[in-house]
């Protein structure tokens, strides 16, 4: 009976959260806002390959995404230390908002050229490298303190839900409406985080951080990482998988040339990996605290490259769809176990500053590596650069494999 009792209030205590009035409206305004990303992601790529029929210029996107993730992201957590983080947000939520609204008129106008599309995609990653900390910071002045854990695990539903939902709408809204209303659709998706901001009642700015804090704090993070050989492994292995393996990046040209299931068919699948990553989560939870977790996350990671290569070689609609699903749920078994491992490993002082490292590398790799599986799909061709991504990162896991001594310590 009580478990029972414990669980039932496990299950209430996110809405208890999300009824504190400002918390809720803050979620709610940024799932819309998160949505019509997820639909602006879908058209920027479908618009891009349009536009040059080139898988090269096509995974260029991400390069422009990566950028101003590696050069603007110790900025932006600086600066949302140093002033009012909801001004900071309400001038960034309406920049975003701009650009958004820019890409719509230069596409219905008829002006709209590539490399409109890299510079706004440039300007819009670095505006939400200081959105993002500003964003997080400001959670806790919004929820009680005891609640404060159920709030950002809502957050990160937050970030789920709007992968899954995004990219189908993305793509039936590309389909009904056009390249330029889609555009349009995400820019009005902003003004409800603008107006909860300015509705809120939070009396919260930013600290002081010393000059030149946040570099010496991002060394000690980094000189950590390195004498760390098990985070350090962890951290290459994941970055090279996703550097060689961004396969989403390619998608268009699955969905149009290779599947011919055009854009609804291009949400759907790029909805499946968010469906299998809510699935992996699910697995994840349910295996409680799994003693073998370096040997785990070695598992797991072998069956998403050897799931990439099985992508990049069908050509049913169906299979990629189960394969799709498919690594979406390793993807997320190994990002869970992953992180876990890190904050067990990591003394608490530091878990933030190497939290920051971990979301450079994580995230810049991929997105770097549209660029890279641009450029080989060129020379290979879609399917070969996702095949060769595959065989590279199973070799990087075999390599992984051999070091299990280092991994050892992952298994508690």
């Amino acid at each position: 009976m009580l478990v029972g009792k414990i669980s039932m209030q496990n299950q209430i205590r996110p809405w208890r959260v999300l009824a504190q009035r400002d918390f809720g409206l803050f979620w709610v305004s940024l799932l819309i806002s998160a949505v019509g990303n997820q639909i602006s992601s879908v058209t920027v790529a479908w618009q891009v390959y349009e536009i040059t029929n080139s898988p090269l210029q096509l995974g260029l996107i991400g390069f422009f995404r990566a950028l101003p993730v590696i050069v603007f992201s110790l900025t932006g957590g600086v600066l949302a230390d140093r002033v009012d983080r909801r001004r900071l947000l309400i001038v960034t939520q309406g920049l975003a908002m701009i650009l958004a609204a820019i890409l719509g008129l230069l596409t219905e106008s008829g002006h709209i050229q590539v490399w409109h599309i890299y510079a706004i995609t440039f300007i819009a990653g670095a505006i939400n490298t200081f959105e993002v900390p500003a964003r997080t910071a400001m959670i806790p002045n919004l929820v009680a303190r005891e609640h404060l854990t159920t709030a950002f695990a809502l957050n990160v539903t937050l970030r789920q839900s709007a992968t899954l939902v995004g990219p189908f709408l993305g793509g039936i809204t590309l389909a009904a409406v056009g390249i330029g209303w889609s555009y349009y659709i995400n820019a009005l998706s902003f003004i409800g985080v603008i107006v909860a901001l300015v509705i809120m009642r939070i009396h919260e700015s930013g600290s002081a951080a010393g000059e030149g804090s946040a570099l010496q704090s991002m060394r000690e993070g980094l000189s950590f990482v390195w004498e760390n050989s098990a985070i350090m492994g962890l951290l290459v292995m994941d970055t090279c998988v996703g550097f060689f393996g961004a396969y989403k990046a390619m998608m268009p040209v699955f969905a149009r040339d290779l599947l011919g299931v055009g854009p609804t068919g291009l949400g759907i699948l790029l909805g499946a990996p968010a469906v299998g990553a809510l699935v992996g989560s699910g697995a994840v939870m349910g295996m409680g605290n799994p003693r073998s977790k370096g040997r785990l996350i070695i598992f797991v990671t072998l069956l998403y490259t050897i799931g990439l290569i099985l992508f990049a070689l069908s050509r049913s609609f169906t299979l990629s769809l189960i394969v799709a699903f498919s690594l979406g749920a390793f993807d997320a078994v190994g990002e869970t176990l992953r992180m876990t491992v890190i904050q067990l490993m990591t003394p608490d002082h530091l878990r933030g500053r190497v939290q920051s490292l971990v979301h450079v590398f994580v995230f810049g790799g991929p997105l770097i590596g549209q660029a890279q599986v641009g450029a080989a799909a060129s020379l290979l061709g879609v399917p070969g650069a996702v095949v060769m991504g595959g065989l590279i990162g199973t070799v990087v896991v075999g390599l992984m494999a051999k070091r299990v001594s280092q991994l050892r310590q992952l298994e508690t």
